[in-house]
C-alpha cells in the first residue's frame, strides 16, 4: 500500500508555491481585463446610443425645418428673401457660404412655386423694367482693383429694359467716380434674345458704350474685363416670374434676381 502511494506521489509532484501565485495573479488579472472589457464594451454602447440619439435629433430638426419651408406660401418667402439680402450689396462683392446658401434655399422654394412655368409663352411677364437685387456673379480680387472698386468708383443700380417686341434687352449699369468732382455716369449693353424652348432664351451680346467719355477715360485700360464680368452672351433659363419678381439662371451657373421697377 505504502509503495503504491509514494508511486503515485511520485508521478503527480506537488506544485512549487511559486506556480500557485503565479496562477492566483494571472486570474487576478483575467478578471480586472474583464471588468475593464465590460467597461469598455458599456462606454462605447453608451457613445453609439448618445450618437443616435444625436442623429435622430438633428433628422427631427431637419424634418421639421423642411416642413416648416414647405409650408410657406409665396409672400412668406419672399419676406425670407429680402430680409437675406439687405447688407450684401447685391452679392457683387461676395457672399459668405452660409448666407449664399440660405438665398439659394429661397430661391428654390420660389422656383417650385412659379406661377409661370412656361414665361416664354407670355412675355408680357417679362417685358418692361428691372432693377438687380443679387446676383452669384462677383467681383473679387484683382479684378475689384484693377476695376478701381476698392478705391474711387462706386456701382450704381443694374437696370434691365426688356423690349418682347423687338427681341431686345438693354442693361445699364451706373457707376460713380470720386475725384476733384464727383463723376457720374453708367455703361450700357445692347443685347438680342431669341426664345428656345418655354422657360430659355438665347442672349447675344451687340453693342456697348461707357458715357459721359471721362467715364470711359477711366475704364478704358480694362474696358474687356468689365465686358467680360458683365457680357449677357449665353442662354438665360427663366426660373421664377410674377408681376414683380424674376429669377433666372445662366448657362454659366449664376442666378439672377430681380425686382421690377417703373421708370418715368
Amino acid at each position: 500500500m505504502d509503495t503504491v502511494y509514494q508511486s503515485t506521489k511520485a508521478n503527480f509532484p506537488p506544485l512549487p508555491f511559486s506556480s500557485i501565485k503565479i496562477m492566483k495573479i494571472d486570474a487576478a488579472a483575467a478578471a480586472v481585463q474583464a471588468r475593464r472589457d465590460k467597461t469598455i464594451r458599456f462606454g462605447l454602447l453608451s457613445s453609439i446610443k448618445a450618437v443616435e440619439n444625436r442623429s435622430d435629433e438633428v433628422m427631427a430638426h431637419e424634418t421639421e425645418e423642411k416642413e416648416v419651408e414647405e409650408n410657406l406660401n409665396v409672400s412668406q418667402i419672399k419676406q425670407h428673401l429680402f430680409a437675406a439680402l439687405q447688407g450684401i450689396n447685391r452679392g457683387i462683392f461676395g457672399v459668405p457660404s452660409a448666407k449664399k446658401s440660405e438665398i439659394q434655399n429661397l430661391v428654390e422654394l420660389l422656383e417650385a412655386q412659379n406661377p409661370t412655368p412656361e414665361p416664354t409663352l407670355c412675355l408680357e411677364k417679362v417685358a418692361g423694367a428691372w432693377k438687380l437685387i443679387y446676383s452669384t456673379i462677383s467681383i473679387l480680387g484683382s479684378k475689384r482693383t484693377k476695376l478701381g472698386l476698392r478705391d474711387f468708383i462706386n456701382l450704381g443700380d443694374f437696370i434691365q429694359t426688356i423690349n418682347v417686341d423687338q427681341g431686345k434687352a438693354v442693361n445699364v449699369i451706373e457707376f460713380s467716380a470720386r475725384g476733384l468732382t464727383l463723376l457720374s455716369g453708367q455703361l450700357t449693353i445692347d443685347a438680342s434674345f431669341k426664345i428656345v424652348s418655354n422657360s430659355r432664351v438665347d442672349i447675344s451680346y451687340q453693342k456697348s458704350v461707357i458715357t459721359p467719355d471721362q467715364l470711359m477715360n477711366v475704364f478704358r485700360k480694362n474696358y474687356d474685363l468689365l465686358l467680360q464680368i458683365f457680357n449677357p452672351d449665353g442662354w438665360l433659363e427663366i426660373t421664377y416670374v410674377d408681376d414683380a419678381l424674376r429669377i433666372g439662371r445662366d448657362d454659366k451657373g449664376n442666378i439672377f434676381i430681380l425686382e421690377r421697377i417703373e421708370i418715368c
